[in-house]
């Protein structure tokens, strides 16, 4: 069956953090959804094995109706011409009305700008619009998404849209906390003075909910305009600020 939102991560759990509320949101909503994990994460801590096991019962709390691996090979994706066919061929299988990436467009190193994930960025966008030809070599029937949403926006960069997850919020750091390898692992000693990452995972999530006025929000970027039919639509929800 075609899930409605289908999110690409570079590793396992990057989906989670940049779009994990939206996904259980959208799962409470009645939507089928899916992550699509370009890398096994084979450079980070923890087998691969090991973090298939995490993704599972991360993708288990989220609700995710399916998730695969691409296996692409951890910080060596590249923008080819047959990695986007491949990434084409999972839009295809899947059939996603809604599909999810980071964005492309961020400062490289570590962190945010890490090769996999500014690359899945360039990636996914080509590959969305590659999904939808016929004379492409790629594997399935040809199948246009409809909108296509970036997740993990760099300082300074404005959203288009934010996802109220204050209902979700506790599921949503649970799952990422299923990734124990990456943020609880003993090898890995973390200085006392820094934040835990899933703090910084929450901050960033309450700063993007003030400016919606909930206590938790999740971002996404358009490279497109968004079309409305019903202005009334974009604030039926808004709490008026006090």
């Amino acid at each position: 069956m075609p899930v409605d939102i289908l999110a690409f991560g570079p590793h396992p759990d990057d989906a989670e953090i940049g779009a994990g509320g939206l996904l259980r949101k959208a799962k409470n909503l009645g939507y089928r959804t899916g992550i699509v994990d370009m890398t096994s994460g084979d450079m980070g801590w923890g087998t691969p094995e090991i973090r298939a096991e995490e993704s599972r019962r991360a993708g288990a709390i989220l609700g995710l109706d399916v998730r695969e691996c691409l296996d692409l090979g951890d910080c060596r994706i590249e923008d080819t011409f047959e990695i986007r066919c491949k990434a084409a061929a999972a839009i295809r299988r899947h059939r996603p009305s809604i599909v999810l990436a980071p964005y492309y467009d961020l400062p490289i190193g570590r962190g945010l700008g890490h090769n996999d994930h500014y690359k899945t960025g360039e990636i996914v966008a080509n590959a969305y619009n590659l999904a939808h030809l016929h004379k492409a070599p790629v594997e399935g029937e040809p199948f246009q998404a409809l909108a296509i949403y970036f997740y993990f926006i760099p300082p300074g960069q404005r959203a288009t849209f934010v996802v109220d997850i204050t209902d979700v919020a506790p599921a949503w750091l649970d799952a990422i906390d299923q990734h124990t390898s990456q943020f609880y692992h003993p090898e890995r000693p973390r200085p006392a003075h820094l934040p835990h990452p899933r703090e910084a995972f929450e901050a960033n999530a309450r700063y993007w909910g003030w400016q919606i006025g909930a206590k938790y929000g999740q971002a996404f970027l358009a490279t497109a305009p968004l079309r409305v039919s019903d202005p009334m639509t974009l604030v039926r929800d808004v709490v008026p600020r006090p």
